[in-house]
């Protein structure tokens, strides 16, 4: 796969989509930063990284071969094919905190943002987002965040992170055009943080939902099992989860 460095930017995937505008019939290519200014996860946060010390890159990858229906699928799968690339890396006790972020040792070191390009009513190209906090040991204000560095206890050659957690995402990749991907969903609940747990959820209105992470639907919602045994769904905007 192709790699594109460039020395900062506001966001990989803002990059990666006006790459998509000039050039709609490129091969999959890997924009890298080595800063980025402006990096998002969801609901709009964030995504704070030291210059240099992580990995933020965005993977632009078209006709992916997944119907609109899958997006979360695609999602899900990405996030395993990084969990597969940092056990590679000697990376323990690795989760997948819904719906997309990489955790290790309970603590998050990454997150995935995935937008797809949407072409006559199917994906025409995904733009894969992924940021790893690598070498980073300080996170002021942010006490859940960790990085490889800190739960290894040694230094990481960031390209090296990024070669490594490439491989994985065009092995998925291809699994997906040839029709091999599995059940990723089952695969993905068997990573998934928290699961059968009781856990405390943040409402919209700042209240509190108590239960137990049960799994997700094919969708991508989330299954909570709730008082008198009742199990709620609920979409990203409904809930978040406190840890």
């Amino acid at each position: 796969m192709r790699i594109i460095k460039v020395s900062a930017t506001e966001s990989t995937n803002i990059l990666a989509r006006e790459w998509y505008q000039l050039n709609r019939n490129t091969a999959p290519v890997c924009i890298q930063a080595y800063e980025q200014t402006s990096g998002r996860g969801q609901r709009g946060a964030s995504w704070i990284s030291n210059a240099g010390e992580n990995l933020t890159f965005s993977v632009l990858y078209p006709k992916p071969k997944i119907q609109i229906k899958d997006q979360f699928i695609l999602s899900a799968a990405i996030g395993l094919a990084i969990l597969v690339a940092l056990k590679e890396l000697k990376i323990n006790n690795l989760k997948l905190k819904w719906p997309n972020d990489i955790m290790a040792e309970n603590l998050k070191i990454g997150g995935i943002l995935i937008e797809n390009i949407l072409n006559n009513g199917s994906i025409g190209t995904a733009i894969i987002g992924v940021g790893v906090n690598v070498n980073q040991i300080a996170f002021p204000g942010l006490p859940k965040a960790s990085s490889l560095n800190l739960v290894a206890g040694r230094t990481f050659e960031v390209a090296h992170v990024r070669d490594v957690i490439l491989k994985n995402i065009e092995r998925i990749m291809l699994n997906f055009k040839e029709g091999k991907v599995g059940d990723i969903l089952a695969d993905y609940e068997g990573k998934l943080f928290r699961k059968n747990k009781i856990s405390t959820f943040q409402m919209p209105d700042d209240s509190f939902l108590t239960g137990i992470i049960k799994g997700i639907t094919s969708t991508g919602l989330l299954k909570i099992e709730v008082e008198d045994s009742i199990i709620r769904t609920f979409d990203l905007k409904e809930l978040k989860l406190l840890f």
